[in-house]
């Protein structure tokens, strides 16, 4: 089942190194269960538009969205074997962007074939479609972990997950990684032990959760930032569960949110997917509460701060790597 919000108002967008650029790295943009082979699923990230498609090989293509011939949108046209063909002229490309077929011409225009339409490097780990992008065009420089639970392992449920867009940006998001009072204050369940660490294109937080009136009384979570916008979290409560914070660039005042979980099965409940959609729904409401400000908020660029918070300025410095000193490209 899917959750979907959207929560798009919100106030001024403050002005800073990050403002205007977008973070290189790996973004999730589908879960692998919302597109099915011979499906096409049209996307708007980063400021520009894109068509994802999953062949009759089982395997998920993004591709830019309009077409090199005369411009019509792709996310219009249909999927047949391996290919996506243009809704206009009924142009096929592959799943690498190269023009595989032109319907009426004797040949196929070299350029065409050499592939017309920009490819994007794809990565479908933990049953979900992640996007490579980065603004000057280069590879990936490092791979996404597979988490045996996320990736469908038996004994556990499928995603439940929710979706917000909001007015921020991911600079405000990932500071809840070290920002330990507010879990006080604005979830109502106090950290009694928090430790961070930073390594590379990694940034971890160890704690335990002082109780939450459904999710447990005492959570012991590890979450882990593979880069500037993919979470994983493990957490033990109640229940065991596996969660991933993810959020996307729409443009560069707008991302899109997405929490999602999964909980490990037992076999002495009677419906362990009913518990995990209430379970889920507790989570969202949790994540709610961290929308509602983010919606409304300003980016503080030296923020006052006391001895109770978190090394707020060590994670913006780990944060940094991820950009270029140049406004984002589109």
């Amino acid at each position: 089942m899917i959750y979907i919000n959207i929560a798009s108002k919100g106030g001024d967008v403050s002005e800073d190194f990050f403002s205007g650029k977008y973070p290189r790295g790996w973004f999730a943009v589908l879960f692998s269960d919302e597109i099915k082979i011979g499906e096409i699923k049209s996307l708007s990230y980063f400021g520009n538009e894109y068509v994802a498609f999953r062949g009759e090989n089982g395997i998920v293509s993004i591709l830019d969205a309009f077409c090199p011939h005369l411009g019509a949108h792709l996310g219009d046209g249909r999927c047949v074997g391996d290919t996506i063909v243009c809704p206009f002229h009924e142009w096929k490309f592959s799943q690498t962007g190269a023009c595989v077929d032109v319907p009426y011409a004797k040949r196929i225009p070299i350029k065409a074939k050499e592939g017309a339409l920009a490819s994007h490097q794809v990565c479908e780990v933990n049953q979900i479609v992640h996007m490579w992008f980065d603004p000057a065009g280069g590879p990936p420089t490092w791979e996404l972990p597979v988490d045996p639970a996320m990736n469908g392992e038996q004994g556990w449920t499928g995603w439940y997950f929710k979706r917000w867009r909001v007015r921020t940006q991911g600079k405000e998001i990932i500071e809840n990684l070290v920002d330990a009072p507010h879990f006080t204050y604005v979830h109502g369940s106090p950290i009694e032990e928090i430790t961070v660490n930073f390594d590379g294109h990694v940034a971890s937080q160890r704690s335990k959760i002082g109780g939450h009136p459904t999710l447990g009384h005492t959570l012991m979570t590890e979450a882990t930032y593979y880069g500037p916008a993919v979470m994983h979290v493990s957490m033990d409560g109640t229940y065991a569960s596996k969660q991933v914070n993810i959020h996307t660039p729409v443009d560069t005042e707008h991302v899109d949110v997405c929490y999602g979980i999964k909980i490990q099965r037992d076999p002495s409940l009677p419906d362990t997917d009913e518990i995990a959609r209430q379970y889920a729904r507790f989570a969202h409401d949790a994540f709610d509460q961290d929308v509602v400000l983010w919606r409304r908020k300003i980016y503080r660029t030296a923020p006052l701060l006391c001895d109770g918070d978190g090394p707020l300025f060590q994670l913006r410095d780990w944060y940094r790597q991820f950009f270029a000193d140049t406004p984002a490209t589109t």
